[in-house]
């Protein structure tokens, strides 16, 4: 495994193989718990697994790279000797549409199935882990869910539930704007979906960095739905009315990128500060040009590869998610900030070269 230096992560020296029990290993012995082929039983082996991703659509940048965690993912199960089927599952954005592949996929599985799941709204969560639960499935979930939700709700089916702290990221991208407008001027704010978690925490980030910083002023801000064009509209009509405008903070990058393009149209490309969330290859390149401030990688290959691979280890056998503590059921992801300080060493590792991760060490993606 190629160990990224931008995950912030250290693994022990030393692995532990083979299966477990929770109750009877400290926290700190399932950081370095692997997979053990030889522990598969051949039963299962033989058994045609059911994988899939549940996300909202492939044309979203960073959800193409969870697509390509779980490809990643797959080759591994090639490597052991895995017989498996993977598909993609994209409710293009509708929350009906994605409780019913859900559903179908799950069912037509017979409970030989592992998913990774991002719940378009936190509202949809537990339908997407109860129609995994009822045919003995094992899902993770990513980014939405309700507050009262745990994973213990459903023992031991919903295997993990995991995130980038959104909050975290949120300010860190605000606070890299002000600083770049030398913490004054006029923003525009661009938020994400309302109603779904993550895009809820970013702008909580925001606000809280806002705090920090008087002498910043919101002149304009509206939901730009994840969209590139419904932030290009947005941001063409704010210029009109507010041309002396400093910076853009945008809840992910598709809307950055939309931002930037309105920028383009008024000449003022280069000249406005624009941040976003989700390592986009075209805002990791634009920082590098000078045309934007700061993103944040969230490292979508090692979201999805990763929370399959747990899954995986369930359905085996191989691991009793009913006694991992909770804090390896619920936990942080890592995220990195992009800034003109470390772009090209960022580019380095995860845009001019494929990542590289081992899936045996499924635990590796838990942020410290």
């Amino acid at each position: 495994m190629k160990m990224k230096k931008f995950t912030a992560m250290l693994m022990t020296a030393a692995m532990a193989v083979g299966t477990f029990s929770a109750t009877a290993m400290a926290s700190e012995d399932l950081s370095s718990f692997t997979i053990d082929p030889a522990q598969i039983p051949q039963e299962k082996l033989d058994t045609t697994l059911s994988v899939a991703v549940s996300v909202r659509g492939l044309e979203n940048p960073y959800i193409n790279t969870i697509k390509l965690g779980m490809d990643m993912f797959c080759e591994y199960l090639d490597s052991i000797g895995q017989k498996y089927e993977a598909q993609v599952l994209d409710s293009g954005g509708s929350n009906d549409e994605e409780i019913n592949n859900m559903k179908q996929f799950s069912a037509k599985a017979n409970g030989n199935a592992i998913a990774y799941a991002d719940p378009n709204e936190s509202a949809i969560c537990t339908a997407l882990v109860e129609a995994m639960a009822e045919s003995g499935g094992y899902i993770g979930t990513a980014w939405n869910r309700e507050d009262e939700d745990t994973v213990e709700d459903y023992n031991p089916n919903w295997v993990i539930h995991t995130s980038p702290d959104d909050f975290v990221n949120g300010k860190a991208t605000a606070t890299a704007l002000f600083e770049s407008m030398g913490g004054s001027g006029q923003v525009f704010v661009v938020e994400g979906l309302l109603g779904n978690t993550c895009a809820n925490n970013r702008r909580a980030g925001f606000d809280a960095a806002l705090e920090e910083y008087p002498d910043i002023e919101v002149v304009a801000e509206d939901t730009g739905n994840w969209n590139t064009t419904e932030a290009l509209t947005l941001v063409e009509t704010w210029l009109s009315q507010y041309p002396e405008v400093g910076g853009i903070w945008c809840a992910n990058d598709n809307m950055a990128t939309g931002a930037m393009q309105a920028l383009d149209g008024a000449g003022l490309l280069g000249k406005v500060g624009v941040t976003g969330i989700d390592a986009n290859t075209d805002i990791v390149e634009a920082i590098a040009a000078g045309n934007a401030t700061a993103t944040v990688s969230s490292n979508g290959y090692l979201q999805g590869g990763y929370t399959l691979a747990i899954c995986y280890a369930a359905w085996a056998g191989l691991i009793d998610p009913e006694e991992l503590p909770l804090e390896y059921r619920e936990f942080a992801t890592p995220a990195t900030l992009v800034t003109a300080e470390n772009v090209e060493e960022y580019k380095a590792e995860f845009v001019d070269a494929s990542p590289e991760f081992d899936f045996s060490q499924i635990f590796w993606c838990k942020a410290d």
